[in-house]
């Protein structure tokens, strides 16, 4: 009797485990943030159960310009937020469309930053092998050969200083390539949508 009455605790104790490491697991640990940051390993594509038409995107766009307090909360009650990242400059939400990414960009407080449309609706290009052939010390016109759909935010802008071109691919990466005031690139850099 005893021996059951032990094994009936041990199996509730690691039922009231396993329970309380889902609840927590489920919960965000970014206090400004409805959801948990996304799996590092897997991209967007795989993340978003949800694919969004363009014009859907577009949508979710107007919303954030019309809320009077564009906030991660608000967008997440209304638009589900199923990716998360965090990078050096806060946090990014990410909605994948038919042929564009929507990027919407966060600080710390889960408040809206927002950037005009361009810099937040991006074409998805090809693969992130189109990019493997460019290194430091090549020209823009090179880039504009791997991704000729790109915008370029210093030929729209010539006073810009944002010497910077973000491209988004088929794959599920983001490609960030930084270039000097020649328009050569200084780097190339990778990483999952």
């Amino acid at each position: 009797m005893q021996k059951l009455l032990n094994q009936s605790i041990l199996v509730l104790l690691c039922a009231v485990m396993v329970l309380s490491a889902c609840l927590t697991g489920c919960q965000s640990n970014e206090p400004n943030f409805p959801v948990a940051l996304s799996d590092t390993t897997r991209s967007a594509y795989e993340l978003c159960a949800k694919g969004y038409k363009d014009t859907e995107l577009e949508q979710i766009y107007e919303f954030m310009l019309e809320e009077t307090t564009p906030n991660a909360k608000n967008l997440h009650d209304k638009y589900e937020i199923q990716c998360l990242r965090k990078d050096d400059d806060g946090y990014v939400v990410n909605y994948v469309g038919n042929t564009r990414i929507l990027v919407l960009r966060f600080n710390d407080k889960g408040e809206w930053e927002k950037r005009d449309r361009l810099h937040s609706l991006y074409r998805i290009t090809e693969t992130r092998g189109k990019f493997d052939v460019l290194k430091e010390g090549d020209n823009v016109s090179k880039v504009q050969t791997a991704d000729p759909t790109c915008y370029f935010p210093f030929f729209a802008d010539p006073s810009s200083t944002d010497l910077r071109t973000d491209h988004y691919t088929q794959d599920g990466y983001h490609t960030v390539i930084l270039y000097d005031n020649n328009h050569n690139i200084t780097s190339v850099s990778y990483g999952l949508m």
